[in-house]
């Protein structure tokens, strides 16, 4: 079953179709002609096809899959400023070898030599010793040490819905009345105020800042003055900035096959997608391994499309496969249906900020 599952999620045998076995290319070159749609752009592509979207996938190199692949980083590993986990995940690896280093200078080894030539008893457990610290160490610290890029890439062409959206979160900061009044103080922006008046606002300021206590005696004396005056106080609301939202891209593609082997390669795209956004069960079973990351191309014949923002690497979050968007389920004689519909959700990993715009994202 193993073998079953390596074979069909290998980026070089893709259901029976290999990368060996694909018709010349000419002109153009996309990915794998197993993962590509329409099938005529991984093998004579027109001029319609230079607008097409290539996604690049990076996957962890520990995987118990038999995945072939070249090593390479994502895009959000790369630029101005790499994101935080990337740096933490040497960090970490630094720090296993830093304590392997530390009992080397200790003379653990050499201890454990003497103790083994003095005492045989302890010599055949000198090496499982070591082991054990290794395989705690690794235990404690394992999981995902670098990535490769899954050797064969999705080509698609762009889909007519294609938007981009930059959100930045606030939220409100109330200053208050109090600060409102030191700040027109400190500025000198009270000028047309008479003295008078000044002092009896300051005044009623300072007893409705005072009785913003729970009420004495059934009365409120803020309620009372708003209400009979008609003036409430001014709560100096400003906008704090707090965040930049993570941006995300829907993409929706009608997949409708009109050769066997476009058939082929609608079925090897949905599963190729589906297997890499889900996460990977260790053999331990105690721990789950990050699902692959992906890097999104919008293309432009051979180069990416400058007029368009670059989109930083991803998680595909969703992946809604829809086989009755025409209303009527239909399949092929061997059960494939005829006309397919998938939403695919990504978001970035990295918020975005200044330099990263300048850098064209």
């Amino acid at each position: 079953m193993t073998t079953q599952l390596n074979d069909r999620f290998n980026s070089q045998t893709l259901r029976g179709t290999t990368v060996a076995s694909e018709p010349a290319k000419t002109g153009h070159q996309y990915g794998s002609q197993g993962l590509t749609y329409p099938i005529d752009m991984g093998i004579d592509a027109t001029t319609e096809m230079d607008n097409h979207i290539i996604f690049d996938i990076y996957f962890d190199d520990s995987s118990s899959f038999q995945l072939s692949g070249v090593s390479g980083e994502p895009r959000a590993w790369k630029g101005h400023s790499a994101i935080i986990g990337n740096d933490l995940t040497g960090a970490i690896g630094n720090a296993a070898d830093t304590v392997a280093e530390g009992a080397e200078a200790a003379g653990v080894n050499n201890a454990l030599s003497s103790i083994g030539a003095q005492a045989g008893v302890y010599a055949d457990k000198q090496n499982a010793v070591m082991q054990s610290i290794g395989n705690f160490t690794n235990g404690a610290t394992g999981g995902a040490q670098s990535l490769k890029r899954l050797t064969s890439q999705i080509a698609l062409a762009v889909p007519n819905t294609f938007t981009s959206t930059s959100q930045i979160n606030y939220q409100e900061a109330k200053m208050g009345a109090v600060a409102g009044l030191v700040a027109r103080l400190g500025n000198g922006n009270m000028a047309s105020e008479s003295i008078g008046e000044l002092v009896g606002q300051g005044a009623r300021l300072a007893m409705e800042t005072a009785s913003a206590l729970p009420d004495a005696f059934g009365m409120n004396l803020q309620n009372i003055m708003e209400v009979t005056t008609r003036r409430v106080q001014n709560p100096h609301i400003e906008q704090r900035f707090e965040s930049v939202s993570f941006r995300q891209y829907t993409f929706t593609y009608e997949f409708a096959a009109r050769t066997r082997q476009e058939q082929e390669a609608i079925d090897n795209i949905i599963r190729t997608f589906r297997f890499h956004m889900h996460p990977e069960l260790i053999p331990s079973g105690l721990y789950f391994d990050y699902p692959s990351l992906f890097d999104i191309s919008i293309m432009f014949g051979q180069e990416e499309n400058r007029y368009i923002n670059k989109i930083s690497t991803c998680y595909l979050t969703n992946f809604t496969t829809n086989y009755t968007s025409t209303g009527v389920f239909a399949t092929t004689r061997d059960g494939m249906p005829t006309e397919v519909q998938c939403t695919m959700q990504f978001q970035e990993i990295e918020p975005m900020h200044k330099h990263r715009i300048a850098e064209g994202y």
